[in-house]
């Protein structure tokens, strides 16, 4: 039997990776020459306009058979090449990116619980738990590790660390530099990628412990450190043997702290009541500051909390920019929610002045970086398309990759993956879209899929 399904808004707090818009406020950031501004710009991305933006359903994954108030939280999702990935109920299971027929399956024998956006080659690690839920719905420690080869359809490796015989809890896991790196509150552990030969392990006796880490082309690891009452947080850039680079500490009055971004260095800081604060940007060469962006959480939409299990979807760094969306709100007159995509400097902490607008009825959202440029999804409604769209990194000029019109026949799918409470990924003119959570459709008229994909070329 799996977990009893809780509370709505429980679940929605502990669902939706979410975190908090950053204020629309702000000083304007003072222009900077040319030349300056476009060295600062990353390359040109890899995703291409489609000759058509129409796009329609592709494919659906079913809920698998459920009992009721079965719930069973569900995190991860994956696009190589040809294969969309997601987990399941104790397995991971990839499907054909076009036609949506399973392809392979790794059986776990426990939910995931830590998994991370990071591929390299198409390997990644995630967490998992040490069995299925009870009975009675009590979870399984979230102590297995295991790296898994997502073009081939394969585990590599499965392990976990034990102390005194133990087997050690983790919660967050990060991939670089070759290593599977995990963590939690009783320290960090990483192991060796292609053969999970174990690096390091945690140290109870040190006076700092990681309990997170960064992934990247190479490692970043959150500590803590300190008695609870007066500890302090800081973050290091760690070497292939895993030794600090740098050391820069964070404030002392800060609740919490999650690593957004490696390269850039950014840290979202939270304040004792868990909300989120301030984003602080750091000199990977130096490890000094360069700039800390303060945030309203009444104003910036809730897409990164320390509940999420992965990094902080809704938000994108790049361009040595940090990209948010601010909180939906109504306008007078008007039906819906509109809200703005806008972005900070982080080498000054300032706003740079640009936006982009939701326009219709409904929320933007960034999705990711795509080179110098944002992919956002534009939310569906009933009477505006959902869309995904590309934001130019210099001009914020909008292009439309795909669009789902709201008299589609699958258009219902489409609304039904609402964020929040969903990942949703984007490649090679294709929205993928993912339950965080698998539980049995609230009422009839609730689709009971699991996942869904559309793109311009619909299937049948």
């Amino acid at each position: 039997a799996a977990q009893s399904e809780p509370d709505p808004a429980v679940a929605l707090a502990l669902l939706v990776g979410g975190g908090v818009w950053l204020g629309l406020g702000g000083d304007d950031a003072a222009p900077a020459d040319d030349k300056q501004q476009e060295a600062r710009f990353d390359g040109p991305g890899t995703e291409k306009k489609p000759a058509d933006s129409k796009a329609g359903l592709l494919f659906e994954v079913p809920d698998p058979p459920l009992a009721k108030g079965d719930f069973f939280v569900a995190p991860g999702s994956w696009v190589t090449e040809d294969t969309y990935v997601k987990t399941g109920i104790g397995k991971v299971v990839g499907f054909d990116v076009q036609s949506g027929r399973q392809v392979w399956e790794i059986a776990l024998g426990g939910q995931v619980c830590g998994f991370t956006d990071k591929m390299v080659e198409g390997r990644t690690g995630i967490l998992f738990q040490d069995g299925l839920p009870d009975e009675d719905g009590k979870y399984k420690p979230c102590t297995e590790i295991a790296a898994l080869d997502l073009n081939a359809g394969m585990m590599l490796w499965r392990a976990s660390v034990k102390r005194s015989g133990t087997k050690t809890v983790f919660h967050e896991i990060g991939v670089g530099a070759g290593k599977v790196a995990v963590a939690g509150d009783n320290g960090g552990a990483a192991l060796d990628l292609d053969n999970g030969k174990l690096l390091w392990e945690p140290r109870p006796t040190e006076p700092c412990y990681d309990m997170a880490y960064g992934s990247g082309e190479d490692l970043v690891a959150l500590q803590n450190c300190g008695q609870e009452g007066n500890d302090r947080a800081q973050v290091q850039l760690l070497d292939d043997a895993g030794k600090p680079r740098f050391t820069y500490k964070l404030p002392r009055n800060l609740g919490f702290a999650k690593i957004v971004s490696s390269d850039p260095l950014v840290v979202a800081a939270f304040a004792d009541d868990m909300k989120l604060t301030d984003f602080f940007s750091i000199d990977r060469r130096k490890g000094t500051l360069r700039s800390k962006i303060a945030v309203d959480p009444a104003r910036t939409m809730k897409t990164c909390t320390i509940d999420a299990h992965s990094e902080c979807p809704a938000l994108a760094v790049g361009n040595d920019r940090l990209y948010l969306a601010t909180t939906p709100r109504t306008e007078s007159g008007k039906t819906g929610y509109v809200n703005e995509i806008v972005s900070y400097d982080l080498a000054t902490g300032k706003a740079t002045g640009q936006r982009a607008d939701s326009r219709g009825k409904t929320p933007l959202i960034p999705l990711r970086m795509d080179g110098r440029d944002v992919l956002a999804y534009r939310v569906a409604s009933t009477s505006t398309p959902g869309q995904v769209v590309r934001i130019d990194g210099r001009t914020f000029k909008e292009t439309v990759y795909l669009s789902v019109s709201p008299d589609d026949e699958n258009a219902e799918v489409l609304r039904h993956f609402a964020p929040g409470t969903v990942e949703f990924r984007y490649g090679k003119g294709r929205l993928f879209m993912a339950e965080l959570y698998i539980r049995p459709p609230y009422s009839k008229f609730e689709p009971p899929y699991l996942a869904a994909a559309f793109g311009a070329a619909p299937a049948g």
